[in-house]
């Protein structure tokens, strides 16, 4: 089994192309994200870029479409007294709208637009539905396994899984983190480009001019005995730290590793909704 060669980035079909992938293998890819502060040296639509990245290698082993990446998401929401609201574990976390995000959903609102996607996918004829989830705070899970349940509700015929990148490696030293180690080094292997590992600590060095209209960002690196903003190592000591442990070789060895795992989990998918139909 191996499609490597093969178009599987919807987006990138002609017609005919699309027709002829749905042929062989009727099996969607639909990779979820955020645009969101990933520390200072990962660009925001990191969990968004990699989910993406995870669903074209799959796809490429199992066979099936990728289609775009979404990259907005419901998450938790705080009103504050004064009237403005936090969104997400960050800005919770932060106490401050952090710079960079800017994905937030009402949980309706994102809840019916993956029905209406799943819906698209079952009328175009895929008999299974991958989703690959690289944004993981517990509401925006909670919104998409809602969907999924509810969608199989209404078409049992049609197949649905939901997998996080994370959840399918934690025997390869990648914890439930933020912007650490594992997330920035999965991003050096697919975009080196939109990593730049000697700002991770510069957010009041040499990035202070760019925050002239952020000055609640400034104030609270002075004020915060934290390290790092919003970046969740996933472990006690300092070993997943982004800018000591990060890297190209680390990031191609996840990439691999969780791919490989989806596909094998997507195909199994596929051929289980193809035994019960027959």
């Amino acid at each position: 089994m191996g499609h490597t060669g093969t178009k599987v980035q919807m987006e990138e079909m002609f017609p005919w192309e699309f027709a002829e992938a749905i042929a062989r293998t009727p099996l969607a890819y639909l990779p979820l994200g955020t645009l969101e502060w990933h520390g200072e040296h990962n660009v925001v639509g990191l969990d968004a870029l990699k989910a993406h990245a995870v669903c074209v290698k799959a796809a490429q082993i199992s066979g099936g479409v990728v289609v775009p990446a979404l990259y907005w998401a419901a998450d938790s929401r705080e009103e504050l007294p004064d009237g403005r609201y936090l969104t997400g574990g960050v800005e919770h976390g932060e106490r401050y709208h952090v710079p960079g995000s800017m994905y937030w959903l009402k949980p309706e609102t994102y809840l019916r637009l993956l029905l209406d996607i799943f819906e698209a996918m079952r009328r175009r004829g895929f008999q299974a539905i991958m989703v690959v989830a690289g944004h993981w705070s517990g509401e925006t899970l909670a919104v998409i396994r809602t969907s999924g349940d509810r969608f199989k509700s209404l078409h049992p015929e049609t197949a649905w899984l939901m997998l996080t990148d994370q959840q399918v490696a934690t025997d390869l030293g990648y914890p439930h983190e933020h912007a650490a180690g594992g997330e920035t080094s999965l991003l050096m292997a697919i975009r080196p480009d939109l990593v730049d590992l000697d700002k991770t600590l510069e957010t009041a060095g040499r990035l202070r001019n760019c925050y002239q209209l952020a000055p609640e960002h400034l104030r609270r690196r002075r004020a915060t005995p934290n390290k790092y903003i919003g970046v969740l190592r996933g472990i006690q000591d300092e070993s997943n730290d982004p800018e000591t442990s990060a890297s190209v070789e680390r990031g191609q060895a996840l990439l691999q590793a969780i791919a490989a795992r989806i596909a094998e989990r997507a195909a199994a998918l596929l051929e289980g909704n193809r035994s019960a139909v027959s």
